[in-house]
């Protein structure tokens, strides 16, 4: 399949589970009951329990998503797989014995998925650029929340997010520290565009699973876009594949590595600690294409430049 059918592809998919997916589900305790036997029925790898973001009201789930799925330009650059032969496993948390993924984070109640995604990407970019693994960086999400005119506590475009820190970066998360509110532009460093880490640029990646993992072993982590149904709320190990539940919203989280004996990828959320697997969750190579839609919006950054201090 072409790669632009294969784009086409993704947006069908979106435009077709959307309707058939377009409430919450929430039966209280029994809602993990139903998830527990779906998950029986179907054979899938992963458990469910309760979570952080299980035990919030179905308004207060929904703050935790918040990004918005951007319109394809077909103007985009897209990348391919370039490799003929990739590692079998990659986790840029232990690369060569480094970590060049900083702490898991928490958004709290403002639905800003998609600027912690971002500020992950970069992040990680920058250690990995510098090779100062373990270095404390922290970006402040705020600025891209207050500033960049690509969303708010409400919604954003990761497309967007990525366009800011190429054209005017991000600085460290004490110039303007998060809020779990829209905030004030006029609140950051005045001098923060002095001090920000940015990228020359941003690429698509194709998606299908060797592109994928191509990009992440050339261009490290990856800002992942996918549609969050009911189950995925109750996330607590192993590799995850939607089995119960509907529509909720789309959620923005970082690509950190891959691992084909297991079929899955490895994605750092922005939920804290206290939901899946410590923040992270893994996710089967079969979701790409799938009512999860997962990978057919996934941004790799280029070359980083680095603040001036």
């Amino acid at each position: 399949m072409k790669l632009r059918s294969v784009l086409s592809l993704c947006v069908l998919v979106v435009s077709l589970s959307v309707p058939l997916f377009v409430s919450g589900v929430f039966a209280g305790t029994g809602e993990l009951d139903e998830i527990t036997k779906a998950i029986e029925q179907k054979s899938s790898r992963w458990s469910a329990r309760q979570t952080s973001i299980s035990r919030l009201t179905p308004e207060e789930r929904k703050k935790r998503l918040g990004s918005k799925y951007p319109i394809f330009s077909f103007t985009e650059r897209i990348l391919t797989q370039t490799s003929p032969s990739l590692p079998a496993r990659l986790d840029w948390r232990n690369y060569n014995g480094n970590n060049y993924v900083t702490p898991v984070k928490d958004q709290g109640d403002c639905g800003a998925c998609w600027a912690f995604a971002v500020s992950a990407a970069l992040e990680s970019k920058v250690l990995i650029a510098q090779n100062t693994p373990n270095a404390p960086l922290d970006l402040s999400e705020q600025v891209l929340t207050s500033c960049s005119n690509a969303g708010n506590c409400d919604a954003g475009y990761i497309n967007a997010a990525s366009d800011f820190i190429s054209n005017y970066g991000l600085p460290p998360e004490h110039c303007q520290p998060f809020t779990t509110s829209d905030g004030s532009c006029s609140n950051s460093c005045p001098d923060w565009p002095s001090i920000a880490y940015s990228v020359s640029g941003w690429s698509l990646v194709d998606p299908n699973v060797d592109a994928i993992k191509d990009a992440l072993y050339h261009y490290g982590p990856l800002v992942a876009l996918m549609a969050v149904n009911s189950d995925f709320f109750h996330y607590g190990s192993g590799i995850y594949s939607h089995v119960w539940g509907s529509f909720e919203g789309y959620h923005a989280a970082l690509i950190v590595g891959y691992d084909d004996a297991e079929q899955s990828f490895i994605v750092k959320s922005s939920w804290g600690t206290g939901w899946g697997e410590a923040g992270y969750f893994r996710i089967a190579y079969s979701e790409i294409g799938s009512e999860t839609v997962f990978g057919c919006w996934l941004i790799a950054y280029e070359k980083t430049i680095p603040a001036d201090f």
